[in-house]
């Protein structure tokens, strides 16, 4: 296995890449997105990612160049040279590990994960705040203290909603910050909600 490779899964199993996935599986990105992410932003990716991009396509892999700022990365600059003639990913099923996150973020912290409030973050957001409600609720702290709590998730949700009101015209927003620990849990959440009800 070449370096590339190994840092890309490395980097994968430390963010708890297939969890976000299996919570991603939940959602969908409605026609109103209008490929945000992939229309403003900048696209960070490995060297290994780069040479399944160029394989795939080399005229539009064309436009990925050497991060100045990071020497293992390398960028491209938005719009995505992958997007189609629809504003959907060209090559999804092969899409590099930022794209997959999405709208996961990457921080400093290594304990946590941000998440942008765009349209699909924003329902993630509203559910994870669910399954803490939810936890909250069954908990045996007192009530005073579980109204508290529970009203201040209530509160955090009308604010990222608000950040999600401003989404397509503020440059900068307001990423909620969830535990690495929680993920896993959130995925669970997401899986219960599916299952059908019990006689």
């Amino acid at each position: 296995m070449g370096e590339s490779v190994a840092i890309s899964l490395a980097v994968k199993r430390a963010v708890r890449y297939d969890i976000i996935q299996s919570i991603l599986r939940h959602y969908e990105c409605p026609p109103s997105c209008q490929s945000h992410c992939c229309s403003k932003g900048q696209i960070h990716m490995f060297e290994d990612e780069l040479k399944v991009l160029s394989s795939l396509d080399p005229a539009r892999a064309g436009k990925i160049c050497n991060d100045a700022t990071s020497p293992s990365l390398y960028l491209m600059q938005a719009p995505c040279s992958f997007l189609n003639d629809t504003g959907r990913c060209h090559v999804y099923e092969r899409r590099p590990t930022v794209c997959g996150l999405y709208p996961f973020k990457v921080n400093t912290s290594g304990s946590t994960i941000g998440l942008q409030p765009c349209p699909v973050g924003f329902l993630i957001i509203r559910d994870f705040a669910s399954w803490v409600i939810d936890t909250l609720s069954k908990s045996d702290i007192s009530s005073g203290e579980r109204s508290r709590l529970i009203g201040e998730w209530q509160k955090n949700v009308e604010s990222y909603e608000l950040e999600l009101s401003e989404f397509h015209s503020k440059p900068v927003l307001l990423e909620m910050q969830i535990p690495y620990e929680d993920l896993e849990m959130l995925s669970m959440f997401l899986a219960s909600r599916k299952l059908p009800a019990e006689n």
